[in-house]
């Protein structure tokens, strides 16, 4: 097993209708960069790692610990750079994988918006990925993902050795969503349909609440279909409306699948970070606005 390399802990508290840091802790590389006060009492937290990104044998440990009434918004300063697990030339019994674990307790009604910026994996890189999450009564949990197929402008496309990624997600003790996302890039077929067909990236937006129902999901799946047919992914993300009708466009394609109880997971689908963070955005500010009454929250890296 990799050693500990880069640990972060830290405990939310509120008071008087503002969120804090009431204790933390953490070793090199990871730290608490900043933390800033945003609207409705929410602390907006900035996560740093002073590497060059989770190296061969590295081990991650984030432990989040929510307490009751937090408002909390946590993003880190740069993509998660997962390097290769073994050396140049190395032999199979030189592989060091990676490991990146998660802990998010949730208490009574607090609130938490965890997205990450995108995780890349480069040639010959292998990560085991787990994230358990913890909630209590009338808790929420906004959660994001992106996963990139590696440095696509170095050509490295699916060249990575192993990605394996967890995520289980308890109410009040009771298991309401469980995935288990592995992907061996040279043992799979990806290119096919019904894996990755023609696409490269995959996006994520998680949405934990009692107030997700059928209806709110179907709400969302109609926004989403307005934000593609109007064409306003591609302005935002400055793409000329003539490539919408180009042969080279390939547009987003996306998918939304209740959880077994209280959630909603949104997926996405394309060739480009900044489409699929575009579209995640605006999926996100609806959520915000629908079913808590919150003003859009742009963040400035």
């Amino acid at each position: 097993m990799p050693d500990i390399t880069g640990c972060i802990t830290a405990v939310f508290k509120e008071r008087e209708g503002q969120t804090n840091i009431s204790d933390k802790y953490h070793t090199y590389p990871l730290k608490i960069a900043k933390t800033f006060a945003f609207d409705y009492g929410q602390l907006g937290v900035y996560m740093m790692d002073a590497s060059p990104g989770i190296m061969a044998g590295d081990r991650y440990e984030i432990n989040w610990r929510f307490d009751a009434r937090t408002n909390v918004y946590i993003t880190n300063q740069s993509y998660t750079k997962v390097h290769p697990a073994r050396p140049e030339y190395g032999d199979s019994e030189s592989v060091r994988p990676s490991e990146q674990l998660q802990c998010l307790t949730l208490g009574p009604n607090s609130y938490v918006e965890y997205m990450p910026e995108p995780v890349m994996l480069y040639k010959d890189a292998v990560l085991y990925s787990q994230m358990d999450v913890q909630m209590d009564v009338g808790s929420t949990l906004i959660l994001s993902d992106l996963i990139c197929p590696g440095r696509t402008q170095r050509g490295e496309l699916f060249q990575y050795e192993h990605y394996e990624n967890r995520l289980s997600v308890t109410y009040e003790d009771e298991l309401i969503y469980c995935s288990k996302q592995r992907i061996v890039p040279a043992r799979q077929q990806l290119n096919t349909v019904g894996s990755w067909a023609e696409f490269t990236h995959l996006g994520t937006l998680y949405i934990f609440n009692e107030q997700v129902d059928a209806a709110f999901v179907e709400a969302l799946q109609l926004f989403m279909d307005e934000q593609l047919e109007s064409g306003l992914i591609a302005k935002r993300t400055g793409e000329q409306q003539a490539a919408l009708s180009s042969e080279t466009y390939t547009p987003l394609d996306y998918g939304i699948s209740r959880t077994y109880k209280k959630g909603a997971v949104l997926s996405i689908m394309g060739h480009k970070v900044y489409e699929i963070q575009c579209l995640q955005d605006a999926a996100w500010q609806y959520v915000r606005q629908q079913l808590f009454g919150k003003a859009p929250l742009h963040i400035r890296k």
